[in-house]
């Protein structure tokens, strides 16, 4: 027994007549008797009753009508249902990043992903690195940003590393320069991030090796103050490149740092949960806008 003869059942019944049936299917009388020949023979009692050139269902036949037309109804139901998981057209898609990038950058990719893909439902939730792991590692999220390392094999990690940049007043005499160093940075106020950043002790090994005396003025724990507190002319600081793209015209200038300062990040999956189309789809959006900062 398959759809297609509980189809035919339920044309026949509807008609009244093999012939029209067998016209909307598209196939000759004998072919639509035929199949509905072998599906009397799989339920083992006759459907219909054959009397003087008309046909009848029979009782049983009657019986079964409403389970068959729930049932192709369900079939149908699948078959729309396979047909938007294909296309796009459901699902959720859970996204958990450190601060950085979900203040200007990450909300621009789920412009881009809606726009494509308006009827999946997106979260987008802001948390710290250590935060979104946990999200990860427990299944929560279907993917996340988040500052390395990664230190669990829950998870799985598409590792990225990123040049930060010089960020400066927009009224500094440094913004004529075209890179900056630490010898240039000498005498300027400048803004960090707190000690337990893997820049800060980047930038501290490299105002050491130039000889430059290593003396934030204002430590902060996130590269968006920082940003701000250079456009309103306290100082000079280097920031991740998501953020100095979200401050860009509002008071600031980025320049080239030498030597190169890098922010690792990764792209994190739940290591147990397969991804889905949707993760996939969004995944492949993520990468392509974040290849340029690369």
């Amino acid at each position: 027994m398959n759809v297609r003869q509980l189809k035919a059942f339920k044309t026949v019944v509807d008609y009244s007549s093999i012939t029209e049936a067998a016209e909307v299917f598209s196939i000759t009388q004998p072919a639509m008797s035929n199949m509905i020949a072998t599906l009397e023979a799989d339920v083992g009692f006759a459907l219909f009753e054959r009397t003087h050139g008309r046909i009848r269902p029979t009782p049983e036949a009657l019986s079964l009508y409403d389970e068959v037309e729930k049932a192709i109804a369900g079939f149908e139901k699948v078959i729309q249902s396979v047909g938007d998981i294909r296309g796009l057209r459901t699902g959720q898609l859970r996204i958990a990043s450190m601060p950085g990038p979900s203040f200007g950058f990450l909300p621009r990719i789920v412009a881009l992903f809606h726009k494509a893909y308006p009827d999946v439902l997106v979260s987008l939730q802001t948390r710290s690195s250590s935060q979104v792991k946990d999200w990860i590692e427990s299944q929560l999220f279907h993917i996340g940003l988040a500052e390395l390392p990664v230190d669990t094999s829950a998870i799985n990690v598409e590792p990225l590393t990123m040049r930060c940049v010089c960020v400066l007043p927009e009224n500094n005499p440094l913004r004529h320069k075209r890179i900056i160093t630490p010898q240039d940075l000498q005498g300027d106020p400048f803004i960090s991030l707190n000690a337990d950043h893997m820049t800060y002790r980047r930038l501290k090994s490299a105002f050491e090796a130039a000889g430059v005396p290593w003396q934030p003025q204002v430590e902060c724990q996130l590269f968006a103050p920082a940003c701000a507190l250079a456009a309103q002319g306290v100082g000079i600081t280097v920031v991740d490149p998501f953020t100095a793209q979200d401050f860009a015209g509002r008071g600031i200038v980025t320049r080239p740092f030498e030597p190169s300062i890098m922010h690792d990040i990764g792209i994190l999956y739940p290591a147990s949960q397969p991804r889905s189309r949707v993760t996939a789809e969004f995944a492949l959006i993520l990468k392509g806008e974040l290849a340029r900062f690369l």
